[in-house]
């Protein structure tokens, strides 16, 4: 049988008389283990010594929970009908403070029913209702009054999704805390050998994935470089180099890159259990394996010259770590914020965009307002624009060629049925700024149907993800979790999952996810 000295110990306050739930919210459901049982029957304890109305709050506090949350999310409701109202009557600072009210609210709600930073319902409200609020203020003079579609098509895809993920969250009921299989955890403590030659093969699987993907990645992009003529980084008077630099069936392979420092993470995490995140760089002299899965991917993202794919590498990893449990403290967050910008600006200044260039394109109402700010606005508030045009101008859907034209590339069926590959017409206010919102493609093929459908794929994905990290019998699931809790957060830029390379890079994640089980069950067999 287990006990409780099997298991890994949380680190819990010294004073065992606090409530099970004052320690609950100090960690993830995930990093909750067995030993809060202790807490549990001294909690037990006391409450034989309370008061009987006392006792009775106790037993009635889910139900008081669940009545806040649902009372939260009707008042979100009630604060959203009131900023579309607010915003139809020419207002603009009103409504864009209500939506980033409703964003941080329903993240804050999320945070502390899970416990998690990175809660998925919690991002995507972040994502998508604080950049609609930041695209309310129209500071441009791109931006336009939206239309009722565009309003009911955000606010229903949110709450849409939210009703899904809650339905496969009562169907599956996932465990509150689980840290390995009874059956696993049994053989571990009986058979210290077996338990040994199988973290050697898990380690091992971490080496050799990590240096196989260092290996396909540097070729591949040294194959693109020969075709092709150039490197984006060496290239003058030339804005969109990265747009060009794209040899198709191989760049995908290129852009596997963005998955390795977060691999990197996970294996020295499997090696060193105990490691603290401050020691990390301490690590990198005696693990080379792990310094070269750091430098050489952040390195070919400047090189391409493409800013999505840094952030999109360094963010993955920076969420890998805290789903990890670990965690920086406030003045290193500030640090790497800043040296997010710095890098990204630099990379901006390679790509040959001026400041007369970029103001031009943005066309800001107050022309002296500053580049720092008139940028990430932009990427953020043109975005709602675009698809409100769309939903205006559209006249004849697509009927699922563009949210399925992943399915289309990776299966070969493009290549096969040249009515797949039918191109459509792009509605943008200027044809500079292309970017999207998560939902844009969703309303192209289907209209409303479409939006419905798509926020219940996501909220069903989103929970499934979502209740295997909480389990946490495999260390791949935080790389699934850590990809979708990007898209989410950046729902406003793009439509992430009509990509082809957003489902590549999570079918690579899956195969390591079922790769990683397999290599565990025949160790324990």
């Amino acid at each position: 049988m287990m006990t409780i000295m099997h298991l890994p110990l949380c680190r819990l306050p010294q004073a065992t008389s606090l409530p099970l739930k004052a320690v609950r919210r100090r960690q993830p459901l995930h990093l909750q283990t067995h030993s809060t049982t202790k807490l549990h029957s001294n909690m037990t304890t006391q409450e034989t010594i309370l008061s009987k109305p006392l006792r009775r709050w106790l037993r009635l506090s889910p139900i008081i929970c669940m009545m806040n949350k649902y009372l939260t999310l009707f008042f979100c409701i009630i604060l959203y009908i009131l900023s579309y109202i607010s915003s139809q009557n020419g207002l603009t600072l009103l409504p864009a403070l209500s939506l980033v009210f409703i964003a941080i609210l329903l993240y804050r709600l999320e945070k502390r029913s899970t416990g998690e930073i990175l809660n998925l319902r919690g991002l995507l409200a972040l994502g998508l209702f604080g950049g609609e609020g930041i695209a309310c203020l129209k500071l441009s003079n791109l931006s336009t009054n939206w239309s009722d579609t565009t309003w009911f098509s955000f606010f229903c895809f949110y709450f849409c999704f939210y009703a899904m993920h809650e339905l496969i969250g009562y169907v599956r009921k996932a465990p509150a805390k689980i840290t390995m299989s009874p059956f696993i955890a049994d053989i571990k403590t009986s058979q210290p050998q077996t338990a040994a030659s199988s973290n050697v093969s898990k380690q091992r699987f971490f080496q050799y994935t990590i240096s196989g993907l260092l290996i396909i990645t540097w070729v591949t992009f040294t194959v693109e470089a020969c075709v092709l003529g150039f490197i984006p980084l060496f290239t003058h008077n030339m804005p969109h180099a990265y747009s060009y630099f794209h040899v198709h069936g191989v760049h995908y392979f290129t852009t596997l890159s963005v998955l390795i420092p977060a691999l990197t993470l996970l294996y020295l995490f499997e090696k060193y259990p105990s490691l603290p995140s401050r020691d990390l760089l301490c690590l990198l002299k005696k693990e080379p394996i792990a310094a070269l899965g750091f430098v050489l991917p952040v390195l070919l993202t400047i090189l391409l010259v493409s800013r999505s794919q840094f952030l999109f590498t360094v963010l993955l990893a920076l969420f890998t770590l805290i789903l990890s449990g670990r965690n920086f403290r406030i003045w290193q967050y500030l640090l790497l914020g800043a040296s997010l910008i710095i890098v990204y600006s630099l990379i901006t200044v390679a790509r040959a965009h001026s400041v007369q260039y970029l103001n031009g394109i943005f066309d800001m109402k107050n022309r002296n307002m500053p580049i720092f700010i008139t940028q990430p606005y932009m990427y953020i508030a043109n975005n709602y624009d675009n698809f409100n045009l769309m939903t205006q101008n559209l006249s004849v859907h697509s009927y699922g060629l563009k949210m399925f034209y992943p399915l289309f590339t990776l299966s070969g069926l493009k290549f096969f049925i040249p009515a797949l590959n039918a191109q459509f017409p792009a509605f943008v206010t200027k044809t500079e700024l292309t970017t999207v919102t998560l939902l844009y493609d969703a309303w192209y093929d289907f209209g409303m149907a479409g939006i419905i459908i798509l926020a219940a794929f996501l909220g069903a994905i989103s929970a499934f993800i979502t209740q295997k990290h909480a389990e946490n019998k495999n260390p791949l699931i935080r790389l699934l979790y850590a990809q979708v809790a990007f898209y989410f957060i950046f729902s406003f830029f793009t439509i992430w999952f009509s990509l082809t390379s957003t489902w590549f890079y999570m079918l690579i994640s899956l195969g390591l996810y079922v790769a990683f089980a397999l290599i565990e069950r025949r160790v324990y067999r």
